[in-house]
């Protein structure tokens, strides 16, 4: 007869809680939808107790909704695309 009684750490995801460094970190794929469930979740639950945090996010957040908004309604001016390339190469040059 065998043991089915599951070891320590095996067979469910262990709840640890993300610092704020991973929390910030993970923002963008958060917004995107494209972390899995477990990390979507662990995001989720930092942001909403960490008062430290929240604001980052938020602000992402906004941004992000305002450039999509802008991306909707309006197209780039032509050859934008290139000075923003020449102005981050002299930046990183």
């Amino acid at each position: 007869m065998s043991d089915n009684r599951q070891q320590p750490g095996q067979g469910h995801s262990e709840r640890r809680e993300l610092t704020c460094e991973e929390a910030l970190a993970r923002v963008y794929e958060y917004l995107d939808g494209e972390l899995g469930a477990g990390e979507h979740e662990a995001v989720r639950r930092h942001l909403e107790k960490c008062r430290n945090c929240y604001p980052h996010f938020d602000f992402e957040r906004m941004f992000l909704d305002y450039v999509h908004e802008l991306g909707a309604v309006e197209e780039s001016k032509p050859g934008l695309e290139g000075r923003v390339r020449e102005l981050l190469a002299a930046e990183t040059g």
